[in-house]
């Protein structure tokens, strides 16, 4: 009856009676004349909360399909779950097993995700066995499990056997810690984990660890899919570059998630573009058409915003040299720099400048820069504050190609602030081609280059605030992390778009 009552429109799903009991039963506790009777606010949330998280599970239906294809099996794990789960129905069983419980005498962590793929970790204890007394223990670092962790500062075997995996599912293998001493939050960090998969000849570089959303670090090891439940994988850790002592709770097996990056420079229909166009024209458009290297011509405001989205060149009255000026689809100033605009440099040997006869494909300001071996690039500029709009937050995108010979490239640079390096806005990025990068199961990180609809490669190198009307130095000091000479990298120039 209730559910007829509040599902009358034919269009509305309804809800599964589990949930709709929930929602009514602490609805109908509420309405109790005795406050004493009246369930307490933090019973409320958690209540709630529940009946939500049932909700979105029962509108997954792939996650459903699975579940009932392995609910016999899910019932026989949870018999050596420590400590003994307390659950009144298959509906909280379900939420149980989507957050997480410890099997295996509580050595693993295993959950089941959106997908209705099985997850897990392996605690480092188990993992390092009888070996586990020669590293220092933790139980401050609040771990899933309860032998806490381990700081890994020597070199060391690990014995990583999962139990649980879908098979036919590509997993990532995730290092799994905290660092001792957190200098930074929120954001990727470099490590340089080295290490070795035992039966592989080659030894292997996780440079990137990432934080997650429970407040541990991931850092990626390895990729297979899996043909069984079971896997078992030796590892041996060679040592890391980070300077602070990482503690580390496990080895995590984590399905590979397909994630489609959207290209913000593909390009908009007409019907997009022309929509509300007067209000995206800047106020002061004609100030900067008059700027323009071919003396642009219009007679309408429609006509001067299609030039504008459109972009076109002009002058620099200080250097006389290129800059790009166009708007985004939201009416957003955007403007590119040339590389000699940009004052881009290395420190030990000079590039030198090419033109428009070198390339195939067509120049914006007829030339542009390749670099000379160097283990840095230093790049000095300004931002004129009548090319970006006012209260904006905008990336800046180095503009590149690389030499035939890119194996140089593999290492991952250090961007920091060359006028005021306190240490704690570091970034790291890469130069290799997009094409050869693997796939990633973290966070889209910013510094992973981009292919762009020009046919050149863009990635992310930093962002600041337009918060004033005055004129902003920019100096960045991009540097290999390794210490390997780059050489032949072309540079176009710096773009600044809105983020």
């Amino acid at each position: 009856m209730l559910n007829d009552i509040i599902f009358e429109n034919p269009n509305t799903k309804p809800m599964h009676q589990s949930v709709l009991k929930r929602f009514s039963g602490i609805a109908y506790q509420c309405l109790k004349e005795s406050r004493e009777n009246r369930p307490e606010m933090s019973e409320i949330v958690t209540e709630l909360e529940s009946a939500l998280n049932i909700h979105e599970l029962f509108q997954n239906e792939e996650f459903i399909g699975k579940w009932n294809e392995q609910l016999y099996e899910y019932q026989q794990m949870i018999k050596t779950v420590e400590p003994p789960l307390n659950y009144k129905s298959e509906d909280e069983l379900m939420i149980l097993m989507s957050k997480g419980v410890l099997l295996n005498g509580g050595k693993t962590w295993f959950w089941i995700n959106r997908k209705g793929e099985h997850c897990e970790i392996i605690s480092i204890a188990e993992c390092l066995g009888s070996d586990a007394e020669s590293y220092l223990f933790s139980s401050k670092y609040n771990s899933r499990f309860a032998v806490g962790t381990y700081s890994i500062y020597t070199k060391g075997i690990l014995h990583v056997r999962s139990q649980f995996l879908s098979p036919g599912i590509t997993y990532t293998v995730n290092l799994v810690f905290k660092f001792q001493n957190p200098f930074v939050d929120g954001r990727d960090s470099y490590i340089g984990l080295k290490y070795v998969l035992i039966g592989e000849r080659e030894s292997l570089i996780s440079y990137f660890a990432y934080e997650r959303e429970d407040g541990w670090w991931a850092s990626e090891l390895y990729q297979f899919t899996a043909d069984h439940r079971t896997v078992h994988l030796r590892i041996l850790f060679e040592g890391y570059d980070n300077e602070d002592y990482i503690q580390v709770e496990g080895i995590e097996f984590q399905p590979l998630e397909n994630v489609e990056h959207i290209d913000e420079k593909q390009l908009i229909s007409d019907s997009d573009s022309d929509a509300n166009w007067e209000e995206k024209l800047p106020v002061d458009y004609e100030d900067i058409m008059k700027r323009s290297k071919n003396s642009l011509q219009w007679t309408t405001k429609e006509e001067a915003y299609s030039i504008i989205r459109k972009g076109f060149l002009i002058s620099d009255n200080k250097r006389k040299r290129g800059i790009w000026f166009s708007l985004d689809k939201n009416g957003k100033k955007c403007h590119m720099l040339s590389a000699k605009k940009a004052l881009i440099w290395c420190w030990k040997k000079k590039g030198y400048y090419l033109n428009q006869d070198d390339f195939l494909t067509s120049l914006r300001f007829g030339e542009a820069i390749q670099l000379g071996d160097d283990t840095f690039i230093n790049i000095e500029t300004e931002v004129q504050s009548q090319l970006v709009s006012f209260e904006t937050t905008y990336a800046c995108y180095l503009v590149y190609k690389l030499p035939k010979k890119q194996s140089r490239f593999d290492s991952p640079m250090e961007v920091r602030d060359g006028q005021y390096d306190t240490g704690d806005k570091i970034r790291y990025i890469y130069l290799t081609s997009p094409q050869t990068d693997k796939a990633f199961n973290g966070p889209k990180i910013k510094g992973l280059p981009q292919t762009r609809n020009d046919g050149w490669i863009e990635v992310q190198i930093w962002e600041f605030q337009a918060a004033t009307t005055v004129n902003m130095e920019l100096e960045l000091l991009l540097r290999v992390v390794d210490e390997r000479k780059i050489s032949g990298i072309i540079i176009e120039g710096i773009e600044f778009r809105p983020v």
